[in-house]
């Protein structure tokens, strides 16, 4: 075997120039899958990370039937549960904040509009998402507020309000009950999304209770913990906990089941891409060997004349192409891990045009992200390897089939 590898390494020097074509092609393959595949994931994370963070938060906890109907009929006393209690108990969790959602009729002496009316608790809801921070003009709710409020920055140009400004809000309460109170405009939100500038109330949590006449309710619980990727699992300890006929535990992909689509449309379209480069790289390994062994045709009929056996010269041209796979996947690494830590440390800036895409979206990118997880490096890896162990398939079938003296009268 040791003659066999050596034998192989002289031979794969003897023919650099082949030799290094096919290292560069599965080289320059590792490298455009491990790029390619670091952008969409780095992409995917950041896109998940703003969604949790932007309104719905990692974990939601509400009377069942309430994600579908997002009616106060579905609302629950705020002390029904110690809610902060899982906190002590599970260093996973580390935030919790209650809310009351309600919809009602906004209006200013210039105009009306419908909206989502928020009631948050302002200091734990700042720290677990993002809606009541993106402070347009004004400032965000602090915990002593009382009777202000935060208006999406579309609302408020289509009520024509400003700072200090008063809007009147008139609502069907708990029970059928008529609110109406006046607020006073404190800030107004911009998102980058459409829909939440066009629709949004957030004040604090006591006066929507007092605007909705249910003192102590409240629609959801919201939790956060210290991976977003593992709300799922996270979800599971908490109905555990509070689950019951009455109550439902929600993870961020359960409620936005539309994000999980569209990266996975994504990831389709990535995957067949990357197919078609898989491919081409496997024609070249294929072409490459296929020419290699009509050009070396006489040289293994000389070898088996003189008593090689073919299994020893199936394993020599074994040998020689995959040392050359070798080669390249670990050439393909490092340059691929050099070339990405470089794209982590000095991102490519998006152009406007790309960034009002993605704010249409309600994501607010400024340049491309690149991710680093070991799955970026382990995919193009396996895959260029089967591809190319594939292509060597038929290359030395057709050179087992060689006649001694057929090969040798081969120029």
């Amino acid at each position: 075997m040791s003659r066999l590898i050596k034998l192989a390494w002289r031979n794969i020097w003897r023919n650099k120039r082949r030799s290094l074509i096919t290292i560069s092609a599965i080289s320059f393959a590792v490298l455009i899958v491990a790029v390619t595949r670091s952008l969409q994931y780095g992409t995917y994370d950041t896109m998940e990370s703003m969604a949790v963070r932007m309104f719905n938060g990692e974990i939601q906890v509400h009377r069942s039937g309430f994600q579908e109907e997002q009616t106060l009929a579905f609302s629950m006393q705020a002390e029904e549960h110690d809610w902060s209690d899982i906190l002590a108990r599970r260093p996973e969790f580390e935030g919790v904040s209650r809310r009351l959602t309600g919809f009602g009729l906004l209006s200013s002496d210039s105009a009306s509009a419908g909206a989502l009316i928020v009631g948050i608790e302002p200091v734990p809801e700042g720290a677990m998402t993002q809606f009541s921070n993106m402070i347009r003009t004004g400032a965000k709710l602090v915990q002593d507020d009382d009777r202000k409020v935060l208006l999406g920055a579309t609302l408020a140009r289509n009520l024509q309000v400003g700072i200090d400004d008063t809007v009147v809000v008139l609502t069907q309460g708990y029970q059928n009950q008529m609110g109406a109170d006046i607020y006073v405009v404190k800030g107004t939100l911009s998102a980058g999304n459409a829909e939440v500038d066009r629709g949004l109330m957030v004040m604090p949590l006591r006066n929507a209770q007092d605007l909705f006449s249910l003192p102590g309710g409240v629609t959801q619980i919201v939790y956060a913990t210290d991976d977003f990727r593992q709300a799922e699992t996270r979800a599971q300890i908490l109905a555990s906990d509070f689950g019951s006929d009455r109550l439902e535990v929600l993870s961020w992909r359960e409620m936005m089941p539309e994000l999980e689509q569209l990266i996975i449309m994504d990831n389709v379209s990535g995957a067949i891409y990357l197919a078609f480069l898989l491919t081409v790289v496997g024609f070249e390994i294929f072409n490459t060997t296929m020419m290699s062994i009509v050009e070396r045709a006489r040289e293994f009929g000389m070898l088996e004349s003189i008593g090689m056996k073919p299994k020893q010269i199936s394993l020599l041209v074994f040998l020689e192409l995959t040392s050359k796979i070798l080669v390249a996947v670990v050439a393909g690494l490092v340059v691929s891990t050099v070339a990405i830590a470089y794209l982590i440390s000095n991102p490519i800036p998006l152009s406007a045009s790309l960034r009002e895409a993605y704010a249409s979206y309600g994501f607010t990118f400024d340049s491309l992200v690149f991710s680093a997880k070991p799955r970026v490096f382990i995919e193009p890896v396996i895959s260029i390897t089967v591809i190319s162990l594939l292509a060597l398939i038929f290359p030395i079938y057709k050179m087992r089939q060689l006649a001694p003296i057929d090969a040798m009268r081969k120029a």
